[in-house]
C-alpha cells in the first residue's frame, strides 16, 4: 500500500487523546510552510500521492488517514463517525505535529470537514483549499446510498466491499473512467478489506454533516480561500454557487476533471494549487 517503498515521505502511527489511532504521513522540509491534505469518504492518503510531491519541495506537508479509513483505527459505533468526532480528530493531528495554522486543503468529504474547521477554529488555518468538496452543495447520491445500507446490512460487513465495487466507484468518480488503472483500483480497494471499514463508511454516510452550508455560515470563513471544481464531477454539482457566498474566494473549474481531478488531472490541478500557495 501506499506509500510503501517511497523513502521521501515517513509514515508512523499517531494515538491521539482520544484514544483512536491515525497513520500520519510527512514530506518536505521541516521548517517549510505546512500544510495538511483531508481526503474524502471512502478514500485515505493515496487520493493525495500527486499532491504531496508537488508541494513537498517547499512545504512541510502532512496527510493523514481518516479514522475508519486506511490504515488508522475503525471504531465500529456509528457515533464514532459524527461531525464532531472528525473535527477532534483533525485538532488532535495539528497538536500531535505541533502545528499552530496550517493550510488546510481538502478533498470531497474533507472539503466538508476543512468549512467545518474553518469556522470553529479560525485562528488555526492560514489558506483554505476545497477540492470537489462537500458542503457547498447537496448531494443527491448519498441519499441513495444512506437508502441502500441500513443497519442490519453491517451484518454482512465483509461481503459489501468486493473489487469491482471499488472499480465501478472509482471509475464513476473520473471525468473519463478509461483513465483508471488496475493499480488506482487496487490501492483503494485494498483498505476497504480491513475489519470495521465498512462500519465506517456507513457510519459517515448516516451520522456525518453532509448537508450543503446556508450562506449566513459560508460569510463567516475569514481565511483566503481557493476552491476547485471538476466540469465532469457527477457527484458534486452546481458548487460554484456555494463557493460565490465565501468572501474573496478564487473559484476554479478544472473543464474536463471528475471527482476525483486532484489525481485525474495531477499536473492541472497542482498547477492551481501551487499559485494559491505561493500567492502573497
Amino acid at each position: 500500500m501506499y506509500p510503501s517503498g517511497l523513502p521521501h515521505i515517513r509514515a508512523r502511527s499517531v494515538r491521539l487523546p482520544n484514544g483512536i489511532g491515525l497513520r500520519v504521513l510527512e514530506s518536505g522540509p521541516p521548517a517549510g510552510r505546512p500544510v495538511v491534505l483531508v481526503h474524502g469518504w471512502g478514500a485515505c492518503v493515496y487520493t493525495f500521492r500527486h499532491t504531496i510531491d508537488a508541494l513537498a519541495a517547499a512545504h512541510r506537508v502532512v496527510a493523514f488517514d481518516l479514522r475508519g479509513h486506511g490504515l488508522s483505527d475503525k471504531p465500529s459505533a456509528p457515533n464514532e463517525y459524527e461531525t464532531e468526532a472528525l473535527l477532534a480528530d483533525l485538532v488532535a493531528v495539528l497538536d500531535a505535529c505541533a502545528l499552530e495554522q496550517p493550510d488546510l486543503v481538502g478533498h470531497s468529504l474533507g472539503g466538508a470537514i476543512a468549512l467545518h474547521f474553518a469556522l470553529r477554529y479560525p485562528q488555526r488555518v492560514g489558506r483554505l483549499v476545497l477540492a470537489a468538496p462537500v458542503g457547498l452543495a447537496s448531494v443527491p447520491l448519498r441519499r441513495v446510498a444512506c437508502l441502500l445500507t441500513p443497519q442490519f446490512t453491517t451484518r454482512f460487513a465483509s461481503a459489501l466491499t468486493p473489487r469491482w465495487l471499488t472499480s465501478f466507484l472509482v471509475r464513476g468518480a473520473y471525468g473519463d473512467p478509461r483513465r483508471v488503472t488496475d493499480d488506482v483500483i487496487d490501492q483503494y480497494w485494498a483498505p476497504s478489506q480491513f475489519p470495521n471499514y465498512y462500519r465506517a463508511t456507513r457510519g459517515l454516510l448516516h451520522r456525518f454533516d453532509w448537508r450543503a452550508l446556508e450562506s449566513t455560515e459560508l460569510e463567516r470563513i475569514g481565511v483566503p480561500t481557493l476552491v476547485i471544481l471538476g466540469g465532469a464531477d457527477r457527484l458534486i454539482r452546481d458548487a460554484d454557487r456555494g463557493a460565490r457566498q465565501i468572501p474573496g474566494a478564487i473559484i476554479v473549474n478544472l473543464e474536463s476533471a471528475g471527482h476525483l481531478g486532484v489525481e485525474e488531472y495531477p499536473e492541472e490541478f497542482n498547477a492551481v494549487l501551487r499559485r494559491f500557495m505561493d500567492s502573497r
